[in-house]
């Protein structure tokens, strides 16, 4: 067998997907080291997760991970996704996520469920994970609902 044994970028993605959902279910635990390793730790990755706020940039990044892995004290993270595009060098999956956990000061699990979109980046060392954005999925409504008494 002749040639490189070295994987293209759409071909080395599935075990990359396979890689954050295995960093998710860490987090869920508590445990953000794996998810910290997948993220690049670039100057342009960004964040925006279901509690509000965002980061960019590594540091930034990395303390909203610290902070978010004291939220959980054990539980599950599924993944049922909606879209996955990849390219050359980046790519992206949308997905319908839910969290079933305990958080701090509660006795049973939770549960709610999240949009997510997550972009990745093939980088010198793989595919990293350049930007997370996770919302609570909600049911559709009407803008004038949503907006009444909104201050401008």
């Amino acid at each position: 067998m002749g040639g490189s044994s070295k994987l293209s970028a759409a071909e080395a993605f599935p075990a990359a997907l396979a890689a954050l959902r295995e960093a998710l279910a860490h987090v869920a635990n508590g445990d953000v080291g794996p998810i910290k390793a997948f993220y690049s730790h670039a100057d342009d990755a960004t964040s925006m997760y279901g509690w509000g706020g965002y980061e960019k940039g590594w540091d930034a990044i990395a303390k909203r991970w610290d902070w978010a892995g004291q939220q959980f004290r054990g539980g599950t993270v599924s993944h049922e996704n909606v879209t996955t595009v990849v390219g050359a060098e980046l790519a992206y999956t949308t997905d319908i996520e839910t969290f079933d956990v305990t958080l701090p000061g509660m006795d049973q699990p939770t549960q709610w469920t999240n949009r997510v979109t997550h972009v990745f980046r093939f980088e010198e060392s793989g595919w990293r994970l350049l930007h997370r954005h996770a919302n609570r999925l909600e049911g559709q409504y009407e803008p004038a609902q949503r907006l009444q008494g909104t201050p401008r």
